[in-house]
């Protein structure tokens, strides 16, 4: 896969081509990437991806700019792995927002021989969203291009959209979330110091610098994964305040079972399986120690009926 950071100068050649913001590349999101490998296999075309980075509302309503459920590196690993030939990722700002959709749409026809596009049932480009469904399929029977348009997708009664999994995951509902995202939740970032706590009670953690703008799960101990640089390892995971020792300093840090070696400054993924228990303080370190042992054996547990994914 190739990546373009800006609509590329050199014109692609013939594609089918999805265009959103795709925040999680959930279950939704792969009906669309379906769709676009579909389409292309059946006309013989390549398959073109536009993002935009930052998320729109981050730029238009500053107030409300939703935690990311994928960064953008994250976003173009798992697209590479869908099939997407071409990358393409638009820098998102006000004087993009502005533009009418035709002028986008020509911007986009400039850079790519667009044959057919493949969108989700609510997407909609151009300045106050103006370029819906209805006048995409419009403008592209006057431009040489069909359009695509992949129902709403369901999911135990509730539609699968980026929405709905940044609400569950802050809610601590990680077994829904990672059911529309269709794998584990993850958080990735590198090994940075901590204040030790953790090697002094004889429960050695990493603790992980969260990438600016990534979304946090809820407070609590989950059970999962660690892929680092020496392998893949079962995590024990607190996101938390540690109140047992009075911290204020939200951190994100986790216990490799059946570990030994040194992280620091190392990239290192966390994979969210399973729930544990909500966050709490306990009235001594001694009594922590213990409840941390019964954390981990319930990690290996979870991690038994969950595998890596």
């Amino acid at each position: 896969m190739r990546a373009h950071f800006g609509l590329p100068e050199a014109r692609l050649g013939r594609v089918a081509l999805a265009v959103g913001s795709f925040d999680g590349i959930h279950l939704g999101h792969q009906a669309v990437l379906r769709a676009l490998n579909r389409q292309a296999a059946r006309r013989d075309l390549g398959r073109a991806w536009i993002t935009f980075d930052p998320h729109p509302r981050c730029v238009l309503d500053p107030a409300n700019c939703p935690a990311q459920i994928t960064s953008l590196d994250e976003r173009l690993q798992l697209v590479r792995e869908l099939g997407v030939d071409e990358a393409i990722v638009v820098a998102f700002d006000r004087a993009l927002a502005g533009l009418p959709a035709d002028e986008f749409m020509a911007r986009v026809l400039a850079a790519v021989d667009l044959r057919c596009l493949v969108v989700g049932y609510d997407f909609a480009l151009g300045r106050a969203r103006t370029g819906n469904v209805g006048w995409l399929r419009e403008h592209g029977s006057s431009h040489g291009y069909e359009v695509e348009v992949v129902p709403p997708l369901q999911l135990d009664g509730e539609t699968v959209h980026s929405s709905a999994v940044r609400r569950l995951l802050t809610l601590g509902e990680l077994e829904a979330a990672n059911g529309m995202l269709g794998r584990q939740f993850s958080l990735s970032g590198l090994v940075e110091p901590g204040d030790k706590i953790g090697r002094e009670m004889g429960w050695p953690t990493v603790n992980l610098a969260v990438p600016p703008g990534k979304l946090v799960p809820a407070r609590g101990i989950y059970a999962g994964w660690a892929r680092t640089p020496l392998g893949d390892f079962r995590a024990a995971i607190s996101i938390g305040y540690r109140p047992t020792f009075d911290k204020t300093e939200l951190r994100v840090e986790a216990y490799l079972l059946d570990f030994e070696g040194d992280l620091y400054q190392r990239r290192v993924e966390l994979r969210f399986a399973a729930w544990i228990r909500a966050e709490a303080k306990f009235p001594d370190s001694g009594r922590l120690s213990s409840q941390i042992a019964r954390d981990v054996t319930e990690t290996r547990r979870l991690t038994d009926a969950h595998p890596l994914s």
